[in-house]
């Protein structure tokens, strides 16, 4: 799919949507930046490192913060988390939506796949300007829009992290927040998919799909840049 961006919708839209509760702005980080230890987390593929949760709880929220910021990372893969999807998933079909940096898909061991946003010249040249880094996205990780990749792979289990839901850009923006380039989880759900979101409560607890029966986890060892990580959850949707 072929994604046409003009100035006019592009500065209008994208601003609705952001993850305010789960990050510092710019000015913070600068003002925090010099004093802060930043942890070393990623392998030398470019990779989080994968990590019990007790390593994570060693490391100050503020600098794990700072660092999630500038390495453009926002759920963190643990070693618990991974074994808990494993389990969740089985021996299904399964994908995942926005992968971002890769991390979750590469841990899993299944496809990724993310309409890549974050390259596209006129996203990447608003990131600059408020000093918010931008995913350096692996090669695996394959350009799809949610949609086309469940089309394509026809999975039975679709799990995403910390996505942005799609908005309408010619409607108000919804309390959840979003936008013109998000996904449109209520058409993941009308493919029967099983639906695995790996969020924040503060931060997605508001999305549309949320009134849509599911089932929500509060997991011990789930980690994020979150402002309120007590309120990291994993939330499923169609299974049976």
């Amino acid at each position: 799919m072929l994604y046409r961006i003009t100035a006019e919708p592009f500065l209008k839209y994208l601003l609705r949507a952001s993850r305010p509760l789960c990050e510092y702005s710019p000015m913070e980080f600068s003002i925090l930046s010099p004093d802060l230890k930043l942890p070393d987390l990623l392998d030398s593929n470019g990779f989080l490192r994968l990590l019990p949760t007790s390593a994570y709880d060693q490391i100050p929220h503020d600098n794990l913060r700072l660092w999630c910021h500038q390495y453009a990372r926002y759920g963190l893969p643990t070693i618990e988390l991974i074994e808990w999807l494993r389990t969740q998933i089985a021996d299904r079909k399964v994908i995942e939506i926005g992968s971002g940096c890769g991390d979750l898909a590469h841990y899993l061991g299944i496809t990724a796949t993310d309409n890549c946003m974050q390259k596209w010249r006129e996203i990447k040249r608003h990131y600059r300007l408020v000093g918010q880094p931008t995913i350096k996205y692996p090669d695996f990780v394959q350009s799809l829009d949610a949609l086309e990749a469940i089309d394509q792979y026809k999975p039975e289990v679709v799990v995403a992290s910390w996505i942005t839901q799609w908005i309408d850009p010619d409607q108000p923006p919804p309390p959840g927040g979003g936008n013109i380039w998000g996904v449109k989880e209520d058409e993941i759900l009308k493919r029967k998919c099983v639906y695995i979101f790996i969020g924040n409560h503060a931060v997605h607890g508001s999305k549309k799909i949320m009134s849509i029966p599911h089932k929500e986890y509060k997991l011990p060892f789930l980690r994020s840049r979150a402002n309120q990580p007590e309120l990291d959850r994993v939330w499923i949707w169609n299974e049976r």
